[in-house]
């Protein structure tokens, strides 16, 4: 495993707080360039009163969009397992006055949303830092309603490493991939 690697993705699942504080700057940096935020969520088809969890939120960047894409009808659970991610997602949440957002700390592969709650679950450049993917996809499955689907960005990754992962759980089938991300839906029966 490189250093970058280990300080920064993959298999690292808590990255330290400096380390977090540099990649939201840079994560910043880059939508404040490129626009790359908002752009790539307009890919992934959120729509009015739907509940959204955006797992692994990190800076919470795309936490406005998607307030204001599910609306008064919808909500949106920012969760993550980094203090920092939270207090970013919180101050956004203030700021904007995002009444439809809460902000929700994760530990390890136990999510507190409760059972068949999201129509969508986003896991956005966070799956190739996931050391247990099958204890992720199966916590994924849980909070998914049983039409729900789960959208997957490879991160830094292979695109065949993450659909092993997603066919090996035995909690999802992928539905549709473009090189932006993976679209998946339940099983039922697990």
């Amino acid at each position: 495993m490189t250093l970058s690697e280990k300080l920064f993705g993959k298999n690292r699942e808590e990255i330290p707080y400096w380390a977090f504080r540099l990649m939201s700057f840079a994560l910043n940096t880059v939508d404040i360039l490129t626009n790359y935020s908002s752009r790539n969520f307009k890919r992934l088809g959120i729509q009015k009163g739907q509940t959204v969890v955006d797992y692994g939120c990190g800076p919470a960047r795309y936490i406005r969009n998607i307030s204001v894409a599910v609306g008064e009808e919808g909500k949106l659970y920012a969760t993550d397992i980094h203090p920092l991610a939270i207090k970013k997602a919180n101050e956004k949440i203030r700021k904007f006055d995002l009444q439809n957002v809460e902000a929700i700390i994760t530990k390890a592969y136990n999510c507190p949303v409760q059972n068949h709650t999201a129509d969508i679950i986003l896991a956005l450049d966070m799956f190739h830092m996931v050391r247990d993917s099958k204890s992720l996809l199966r916590e994924f499955h849980r909070i998914a309603k049983p039409q729900g689907m789960v959208i997957i960005e490879d991160g830094h990754q292979p695109r065949k490493e993450t659909n092993a992962k997603i066919m090996e759980s035995g909690y999802f089938t992928i539905t549709s991939e473009n090189k932006h991300h993976v679209k998946c839906k339940p099983i039922h029966n697990q």
